[in-house]
């Protein structure tokens, strides 16, 4: 059993014992709370469309503010349950001196801030020391407006079975089951964490990312990762004389390094330095999928780089 030390002036701490990483294999810790700016920059993009027509234009940088906040809700000896608030927005800026400004969708993607706003619930049990299980849920809206319907909305379930196998290793499985702007997905999940040695540790959460860090000390990591990274928002009114909504999708794949420090004890900021390459990317109807697309857009690879100032468990709470 958990014994819990919650510091009643520090609403830091309540936090962390809600959210600490049980079974953690070295001394990385979980982020509570997070807030990101992430700039790609500087990349062509292609649109081919029998139906709008073809046009290509330069975007000076693509940028993407992150914030969430993790809060406690119930906390009983091997049970844990929070929330997690997010907010995400997403703007695109095009080079003035390449824009086609006769070619409807980038007019309205230079035009419009996209929003994705949700929260998520987290149930975790304790089954022994050596098994976990958790359980994730969440609502989302994902539109160039903050408006709940069928073509904005997306919600999702998660769940996963952790086992530590010895002193370095942990490994998982589990699902995810989303329906969200018309598309219903699943998939499973794997996943493994392994303290190669005093210093490395590999950490893969498969299909979606791979990653091996390096402690430098216990003040500073550094990761180089692979990940497989995608978004959509619904589109109000994009087109002229056309459907009122469509779907913009987007799936890359990006490499990065990832240097991270802390500042005092809780308070930690990191800078992620990032190579993106596009995988797939179109705009559809609601509910439609790739292969029938009514404008296929390519993306060229393109460098970007991320500042990050997050919340972790304070070391106290965390051994």
């Amino acid at each position: 059993m958990r014994i819990i030390r919650v510091c009643g002036c520090c609403f830091i701490c309540f936090l962390a014992c809600l959210f600490k990483l049980k079974g953690q294999t070295d001394n990385y810790r979980t982020k509570i709370a997070e807030f990101s700016y992430r700039v790609l920059g500087d990349y062509r993009t292609i649109s081919n469309s029998e139906a709008f027509g073809d046009a290509s234009s330069k975007i000076e940088h693509e940028s993407l503010l992150k914030l969430k906040l993790g809060i406690p809700i119930v906390m009983k000896d091997n049970k844990l349950f929070g929330v997690q608030l997010k907010y995400y927005q997403h703007h695109f800026n095009f080079d003035d001196d390449n824009f086609p400004g006769n070619y409807d969708l980038y007019n309205h993607l230079s035009g419009q801030a996209f929003s994705n706003v949700g929260i998520r619930a987290l149930y975790q049990y304790d089954i022994d020391e050596n098994q976990e299980f958790s359980l994730i849920g969440g609502a989302e809206i994902r539109s160039d407006e903050i408006v709940v319907n069928k073509n904005t909305a997306k919600v999702f379930i998660s769940g996963q079975y952790k086992k530590r196998v010895n002193s370095t290793t942990r490994i998982g499985f589990g699902a995810v089951f989303s329906h969200g702007l018309l598309l219903t997905s699943f998939y499973p999940l794997f996943s493994y964490e392994k303290v190669l040695n005093p210093y490395w540790t590999l950490d893969m959460t498969l299909p979606k990312s791979v990653s091996l860090r390096r402690e430098i000390n216990p003040k500073t990591f550094f990761t180089a990762e692979v990940e497989f990274e995608g978004w959509r928002y619904n589109l109000t009114n994009a087109i002229a004389g056309a459907a009122r909504n469509f779907t913009l999708r987007k799936a890359d794949l990006e490499f990065r390094v990832k240097f991270e420090r802390e500042i005092h004890d809780w308070l930690w900021f990191g800078v992620d330095l990032g190579y993106n390459k596009n995988v797939s990317y179109y705009l559809s109807r609601p509910g439609q999928r790739g292969p029938d697309a009514l404008i296929d857009l390519r993306a060229r690879d393109a460098r970007y780089i991320k500042f990050t100032l997050f919340v972790v468990p304070p070391r106290r709470y965390s051994r």
